[in-house]
Formats: C-alpha cells, structure tokens, sequence
C-alpha cells in the first residue's frame, strides 16, 4: 500500500507538472479564438498546424533568430566548460596558498543575485563598447564562469582515484597534461550536466539579452517572442504556437540526454 501510494503521489505530481505544457501544445493547434473559454485539450476542428508558421512569421527573421540563438549558446557552452572545468580542477588537485579559503570565496559569491551585478556590468561594457554585441553575454561565462559548475567539476575531479593522476606524473605529464588527458575524458558526465544546465539557461535567457541587445539583427528567440507577446491583436493560439516552438530543443535535449544529466548530478555529490 504504502508503494501504491507513492507511485500516485508521484504520477499526482507529475500531471500537474506536465498540465501547463500540454495545455500549451494543445492550444497552439486550435483554431483562432478557440483556446480561451472552452474544455482544456478541446479540439473542435481537428489539428490546425497553420499556427506555427504564422507564428514563426509574426515573430520576424526565424532563422535569423535561430541562428543569434544558437551562436549564444554555444559560446556560453564552451565558455563556462573551459573555465569551470580548469577552476574545478585547480581546487581539487593542485596545492597552493589559500586554495581551501578561496573555494569558500567562490561559493560564497551564489548568494549575489544577477541583479546586483547588473548596473556595474553595463557600465563596464558601456565604457567598453560592447553594447548590442554578443561579448556581455559571453564574457561572463568565459571570464567568471559558474560558481555551481565549478563546484560540480572540483566534486567530480575529488572523487575520480589519485592513483591515476599519480601514473600520470610518472609518465611524464605536468599538470596541464592530466587535466587534458586524465581528468577531462573522465568527467564526460558532469560535462554533460553543466552543458544541459548552460544550454538550458542560455537559450530561454531573456533578462540579460534585453539589458544588452537593442537591434532587431542580434535579437534572441526569447526577446522575439516577447517582442510578439506585445504587438497588437495576438491570438493566444498563435503565442502558444510560438512558445512552443522556443521551447522544443530545451525539451529533445533534456529527454536525449537524461541519462548522462542525472549520472552527472549524482556522481559530483558522491565526495566532498
């Protein structure tokens, strides 16, 4: 009994997690007018799959916004891999004066919100130049990185046996060369978790995007789509459409690589 019931209590949880999302699929295949004010999932006229290009339309250059999009996220990807991995790295295996204190400094900077580091950012890249560009947005991941990612690489690379970077000395390999050739091939899970987590922040970012980009040329997915959400006379079915459309890679990308996400998460919280 008390396994039913929890098998209940998660698939309760489940449905009312996964409500809005159906919900929102099945809206944008209804016809104009239709998704307010009937049954949820109600679908009068059969499918109408016309929403999506009137909504990839009405949100402007799709595939220009594809492409600033993608552009984004890849570089914020291979930014915070690059530099949360060596962090990580450089905290759980090399020795140097203050390492353990300034750990805890990195740590203790997750309790600063993004929004107090607004105002001083804008006005460094401001001075800089580098308004309605790409390199506020990149820069960050590049420079700074992630305080959490950091931390799930230094628990990964704890955790993986000193014996190996040991052999690895012997054989002539500096520290570089571990980092390179041990630890990284290694910590294929938790690089999977860190880009999952970057590509799902990057790609639904809207806050950072709005401060920094104002021509249409370098707009995201997630600034268009708030751009049609304001015009005039916008359908829901058509905003649905929409929404579905921005939100569809966060979702194939969450369901291909789950596997590798939740190993990632588990295995960095194996040492501390």
């Amino acid at each position: 009994m008390r396994r039913w019931a929890n098998r209940l209590l998660l698939v309760a949880l489940a449905a009312a997690f996964l409500y809005p999302l159906a919900w929102m699929l099945s809206a944008s295949l209804q016809p104009e007018g239709a998704a307010l004010g009937r049954p949820p999932f109600y679908l009068p006229d059969g499918l109408h799959f016309e929403n999506y290009p009137v909504a990839a339309a009405r949100m402007g250059r799709i595939h220009r916004l594809v492409w600033n999009t993608t552009l984004l996220t890849a570089a914020c990807i291979l930014g915070q891999l690059l530099c949360c991995s060596l962090a990580g790295y450089a905290f759980a295996r090399l020795r140097f004066a203050g390492r353990d204190a300034l750990f805890l400094l990195v740590l203790a900077t997750m309790m600063l919100p993004p929004q107090v580091l607004a105002i001083p950012q804008f006005l460094l890249f401001r001075r800089l130049g580098l308004v309605d560009t790409f390199w506020p947005l990149i820069l960050p991941t590049v420079l700074g990185g992630a305080p959490f990612f950091i931390f799930l690489f230094r628990q990964y690379f704890l955790s993986i046996p000193q014996e190996l970077v040991e052999a690895a000395r012997v054989d002539g390999c500096r520290a570089w060369g571990v980092y390179w050739r041990i630890m990284l091939p290694l910590a294929r899970p938790v690089i999977g978790t860190v880009a999952i987590f970057t590509f799902l922040a990057t790609w639904n970012d809207f806050w950072a995007p709005l401060i920094y980009l104002n021509s249409e040329e370098n707009q995201t997915l997630a600034l268009a789509l708030a751009s049609f959400n304001q015009s005039y006379r916008v359908a829901v079915e058509w905003l649905m459409a929409g929404t579905s459309m921005v939100l569809a890679p966060c979702l194939l990308v969450y369901f291909l690589f789950q596997k590798v996400f939740l190993r990632g998460v588990r295995l960095s919280g194996a040492k501390g």
